[in-house]
């Protein structure tokens, strides 16, 4: 038996068997308990060889020495504490794990163009007291559950990097999925209204809403996914994932489902 071990060890590295993935839960801008800085000393500490980060591919340019490049000055978290730690560790590389063309994908569909319509219309069914009383009520939670967990950008990393905090940012993305589209499939003001999309089609704002909750999973599906992929790629590395907090868990939970060789890691253990 002992033998057959020692021939399984040999013809499959440790690595087919393990490796290790940290997921950082990040606020994409300043707050008063983080920021870059904050997120650059996390890196510090973790030392990635791959930084993993929560952009459109679009976002990013290709150049000559294939360095870490976006199309744009950055001002968000992610994108200035991985340029500063490149600068620092220039071996490091850095990349993008989102679906792909995820910005050309809302806008076909309707989604950017209704969101800010659609979430004003709602609010004020329910300020004016419009909505029906088991309507109101799981609005009245959705906005609880939405203030309760954006709570969290003010404190440290540590606390929307936790267990707790995947839990309610879980529950209120159900809430915002799943029951509040139910509440405005029932109502024929969200069928009423309509954005035109980059097609140059028209989607109502109840069409355009059931696309983002399905974009919800499909993206967050992908991304996982595409963590994986590079995973498997890159045996041996120690690869960070950037990502805002409210998909965290949503790519712990499909990483441990689909991907048991993969051993996730918080910032906070090394």
């Amino acid at each position: 038996m002992r033998c057959v071990i020692t021939l399984i060890a040999l013809i499959f590295p440790a690595y087919l068997f393990s490796q290790e993935l940290t997921i950082i839960g990040n606020t994409h801008f300043a707050s008063e308990s983080f920021n870059a800085d904050t997120l650059s000393t996390i890196l510090e500490k973790v030392k990635p060889d791959i930084i993993l980060l929560e952009l459109d591919s679009g976002l990013f340019s290709k150049t000559f020495d294939e360095k870490f490049r976006l199309k744009y000055k950055s001002k968000e978290n992610e994108p200035v504490a991985t340029a500063r730690y490149i600068e620092l560790h220039p071996l490091t590389i850095a990349s993008h794990f989102d679906y792909e063309n995820r910005d050309t994908y809302r806008l076909q569909h309707g989604i950017k163009q209704s969101q800010n319509l659609a979430g004003k219309l709602l609010d004020s069914l329910y300020r004016n007291k419009l909505l029906r009383k088991r309507q109101t009520k799981i609005v009245k939670k959705y906005y609880s559950l939405t203030d309760e967990l954006n709570a969290y950008i003010d404190r440290p990393a540590f606390n929307f990097n936790s267990f707790e905090l995947d839990k309610l940012a879980k529950r209120k993305q159900f809430y915002q999925h799943h029951k509040i589209r139910k509440v405005i499939n029932q109502r024929n003001e969200f069928s009423k209204l309509l954005v035109t999309t980059s097609l140059g089609t028209k989607a109502s704002l109840q069409n355009a809403y059931s696309s983002l909750s399905q974009f919800w999973d499909l993206r967050n599906k992908t991304m996982a996914k595409n963590i994986a992929a590079i995973v498997k790629q890159n045996p041996g590395k120690r690869i960070v994932v950037l990502t805002g907090f409210s998909h965290r868990y949503f790519l712990k939970r499909e990483i441990h489902r689909h991907y048991k060789h993969i051993k996730l890691r918080e910032f906070y253990e090394y």
